[in-house]
């Protein structure tokens, strides 16, 4: 797939339920919107970088890091609208050929998992590239197996169907796609031709909730200890 202008909208706006304005709260030593904004600037596949809000505070963080802005309408910032919603609206205003979401709820995503993620898009024939973590550990939904058969003996976890999650860390569509699927039924996340993209899980921690945000932070804090250590296993012996 052709790129084209690609642009990356990073959306966040002003209200948070379950953790109380989390994309301004800081996490280990900055507000954890600013991680999402840096790796997308540090990315040289991506032509703009927008942080697409309704929130002076938000935006005000862009700006202090050379960040672009967009001001959502007021109508898309509120309980009600939908993520095709404020997607759609951006697509209209900016008109990219290849848009990028990059979503400030999972801070650990780097310049180099975009990156790959544009690459591996290009590469294909899909219209939207999905990040997502994937299993292969037994599951059930609602009490029923999805990936095992449990009247018979438990077999190796490497012998189960893969499962994958959809995380939306990253996402890449062809904006044309989804301006065209929006308009006929407001839908365009899931695209029509779909690659997904399998996203370490060390990277792919997703702030939803308060448990969340301590883990992510504990992994950031992890990863630049982890960058002066040697990186050469070492095993217990006697």
């Amino acid at each position: 797939m052709k790129l084209g202008k690609v642009i990356a909208h990073i959306p966040a706006r002003g209200g948070s339920k379950r953790v109380q304005s989390k994309n301004l709260r800081y996490m280990d030593g900055k507000p954890m919107i600013a991680y999402s904004i840096e790796s997308a600037l540090s990315c040289n596949l991506l032509d703009e970088v927008y942080v697409n809000t309704d929130d002076d505070s938000l935006a005000a963080i862009a700006e202090s890091l050379n960040c672009k802005v967009y001001r959502r309408p007021a109508l898309l910032g509120g309980d009600d609208a939908t993520g095709e919603d404020f997607t759609y609206d951006f697509i209209n205003a900016k008109n990219p050929d290849t848009l990028v979401l990059i979503n400030p709820v999972c801070p650990l995503i780097r310049e180099a998992d975009i990156q790959g993620a544009l690459e591996a898009y290009s590469a294909s024939d899909a219209d939207t590239l999905i990040g997502c973590t994937q299993t292969q550990m037994q599951s059930f939904v609602d009490n029923e197996p999805i990936n095992i058969v449990v009247d018979g003996p438990l077999a190796p976890s490497q012998n189960n169907r893969v499962i994958t999650i959809c995380n939306w860390a990253v996402t890449v569509w062809n904006a044309n796609v989804f301006r065209k699927l929006y308009e006929n039924n407001r839908s365009g996340y899931f695209g029509v031709n779909r690659l997904f993209w399998p996203l370490d899980p060390l990277v792919a921690v997703k702030v939803s909730e308060e448990k969340d945000f301590r883990l992510a932070e504990a992994l950031l804090i992890a990863r630049k200890y982890q960058s002066t250590q040697n990186a050469t296993p070492k095993y217990w012996s006697k």
